[in-house]
Parts: structure tokens; sequence; C-alpha cells
């Protein structure tokens, strides 16, 4: 099984790799991708330029010790919004029809899905990992809340038997760390260590990133 972790990664920090390691270990994927993205379609804008946040992404790697791991550039350096979709139908045709391929997501993506591209077609390329902090069946629209019911299961073990087509709700340790508030710390110079790795950490304060931010700056 192979797990995709897409997001901006504006600043990445230990609840990412948090995430991404206990995900691992409740799914037994053998290997996880981060696929940081150009820009989301739904944000209007990055807040560091694309080498800064790759290079803070292979600082955090270096940091993990995790071989497993590997980072996917194609969509960070593209210029262009990114979409689920495609960078499912992308890593699908890599794999092929029979490989396990799940992509990670939190509950505030999934509360948006319904406004994501194609995004009924995602569960025909990969199953979808997601952490949540409530009942995924609270989740969303009726449209949406449906959609989810009919794919859910609770067993890491199916997804293995499975290239795709199901939904799994993940227990992971909640970090309460959100990258607007972590950003909006920076740029107010408080005390970084519990929420950033130290190489991640010390690259930003030797560039001063995120140092300008105004207050009202948007995730």
């Amino acid at each position: 099984m192979l797990m995709l972790f897409g997001g901006s990664f504006d600043p990445v920090h230990k609840g990412h790799r948090e995430v991404a390691t206990a995900a691992q270990q409740q799914l037994g994927a053998h290997q996880v991708v981060w696929l940081p993205n150009y820009r989301s379609p739904l944000k209007s804008t990055s807040h560091t330029k694309p080498e800064h946040r790759q290079h803070m992404l292979e600082l955090m790697l270096a940091h993990s010790q995790q071989s497993s791991w590997q980072l996917d550039l194609n969509e960070l350096h593209s210029a262009e919004p990114c979409y689920t979709i495609d960078s499912l139908r992308r890593w699908r045709q890599q794999l092929g029809p029979s490989h396990s391929l799940v992509f990670l997501l939190g509950q505030d993506s999934l509360q948006q899905l319904n406004k994501w591209r194609d995004w009924q077609q995602l569960t025909d390329l990969a199953h979808l990992a997601v952490v949540s902090r409530t009942s995924l069946a609270t989740a969303g629209t009726d449209e949406l809340k449906n959609w989810l019911k009919n794919r859910l299961i609770t067993s890491p073990q199916l997804l293995q038997s499975r290239p795709f087509g199901s939904i799994i709700e993940l227990n992971t340790p909640f970090w309460d760390i959100s990258s607007t508030d972590l950003r909006q710390a920076l740029a107010d110079q408080r005390p970084l260590d519990d929420w950033l790795d130290p190489p991640v950490r010390d690259y930003i304060l030797k560039l001063g990133l995120y140092r300008h931010l105004e207050s009202n700056a948007s995730s």
C-alpha cells in the first residue's frame, strides 16, 4: 500500500509529521509520499515560495529518518492550482490497476470535499483515509454524507486487499496546530519549539520567513 499525503505544508510542522506516522502505522502502508502543491484551488495564495516549502520538507524528511517517506515535487513547481483528482490519476497510472493507493486528508478538507473537482470520482482511483475529530457521519451536506456512508469501512486490512474504493476514519493523535496560527506565531516571533522540528525552525528563523505577515492573513 502506498499513501499520499498532500497539502500546502506552509510550513510543514510536527502535526503533519505525527499524523503521517500514525496513519502509516494504522494502515500498514509500506511507503508515504509527501505531495506539496503549488497552490490549493480553494486558497487564494501561498505564503512562501515553492523553493522554501520544498527545502523545509526536505529538512523534515531528513530529520524524521523515515526511509519509507519520499517527496513528490511534480505539483509544487507547476505554477498552477493542483487538483487532487489529477494527482490520483497520475499516481494510479504509475502504479497500475491493482496496487492499493490511499490519499490522506483531514476532516476539515473532507467537509469541503463536494467543492473539489470530480470529487465523486476520487474513490474510483484510491482509498481515502480521514484524520477526523468527530464522526464522519455528521460531515458536510446530505449528498456528501450519503456518498461517505456507502464507502465507509472500519478495517485497515480491507484497504490492503483492495486497490481503491473505500473510506476509513483514522484514530490519530490530536495536535492542536493550525498553519494559520503557526504563521502568526512566527510573525509575532513567539516560541516555536513545540510546533516545528529544529531544522525547519532554524531555516525559517534564519531567512525570516513569515515575519512580515499581516495579522489577518488567511490560511
